[in-house]
């Protein structure tokens, strides 16, 4: 259904920070970690539309149960954050409707050898040692991507060793960072999930951190700073991101280091895909009345059908 899409002393630590839903832990050195996450059901808000239902992922104790987090699932799923060397076993409660068996997918980490699915009611449990700094995107492909269409995926983020760089090497140095998952909504897709026609999915809805425009949230940074931007992109659509008046320097695609960086006013990221680039906030551009757009250059930029503009993927850097 994706066009490229691509496919890495027991202790639980936990750290939800607002609404950005950021867990994991700042390490001295490698730690090991555990992270429990229920498969839900939830709502999402969408501009001009009574809320749709959705399928995603809750944060949960280690000695909770899902049903004190039933239909609380976010869009995106809760941010995963672990230090470079940390193990990490990610443990996901199946609580979907019905027949719906979980499958657990990281791409570009490698998984310690078992079990990957869930029916309902059960866990399924991946280990892997955070051996590469970078951007992951973690989700749940079962229902042939229907769960993912649905809702069931989030970032998965591996800090460098080195504070202040997105990877070991001093060219990815960077002051502040935002993370945007990208994704796309069908209304009736996500009313009928189980008997809903596939060739006839048609988004309406576009999305920035599980919002659309105006409801996405803006992005802050100060006049000369280097801010890392991690794209994410889960929704079945290869997506154009393009940000006027300054640069975005291309360093790594599906948490690689590209050979070269290089500059690009707008940069496309496949469905599936990763990205980190890093903008310079430019000079004297301290209170603008908006800021710099940053936004879908295919234009993807209403709400609903027919379209309501301006909306969409679309939101600001902003410098105070």
């Amino acid at each position: 259904m994706r066009k490229n899409a691509y496919r890495r002393i027991p202790q639980t630590l936990a750290l939800v920070v607002a609404a950005s839903l950021v867990i994991g832990v700042t390490a001295a050195s490698p730690a090991n970690q555990t992270i429990n996450l229920c498969a839900t059901t939830g709502t999402v808000s969408l501009p001009g539309h009574d809320p749709v239902p959705i399928w995603g992922f809750v944060l949960k104790g280690a000695e909770a149960d899902c049903s004190d987090v039933a239909d609380t699932a976010t869009l995106p799923g809760p941010e995963l954050r672990f230090d470079e060397g940390d193990v990490v076993t990610l443990s996901v409660t199946n609580a979907l409707p019905d027949d719906h068996t979980i499958s657990i997918d990281v791409p570009g980490l490698h998984f310690e050898p078992g079990p990957t699915d869930a029916d309902v009611g059960s866990t399924v449990s991946r280990t892997f040692t955070a051996s590469a700094p970078g951007t992951y995107l973690y989700e749940s492909v079962g229902d042939g991507e229907r769960q993912t269409a649905m809702g069931l995926y989030g970032a998965l983020i591996v800090r460098s060793a080195t504070s202040g760089q997105a990877y070991d090497t001093s060219a990815s140095a960077y002051d502040v960072e935002a993370r945007l998952v990208l994704s796309a909504i069908d209304p009736a897709f996500n009313a009928d999930p189980d008997h809903f026609d596939m060739r006839t999915y048609l988004a309406t809805y576009w999305l920035i951190n599980g919002k659309s425009y105006p409801d996405t949230d803006v992005i802050h940074a100060s006049a000369g700073q280097k801010l890392l931007l991690r794209y994410l992109n889960a929704g079945h659509d290869n997506t154009t991101m393009a940000l006027l008046g300054m640069d975005e320097n291309v360093l790594a695609r599906d948490a690689h280091l590209l050979p070269n960086a290089f500059d690009a006013h707008a940069e496309t990221i496949p469905a599936g895909a990763t990205e980190d680039v890093i903008a310079t906030v430019p000079s004297g551009s301290s209170g603008l009345t908006h800021g710099f757009p940053l936004y879908n250059r295919q234009l993807h930029l209403g709400n609903g059908a027919p379209s309501a503009s301006p909306g969409g993927m679309m939101t600001f850097i902003q410098a105070p």
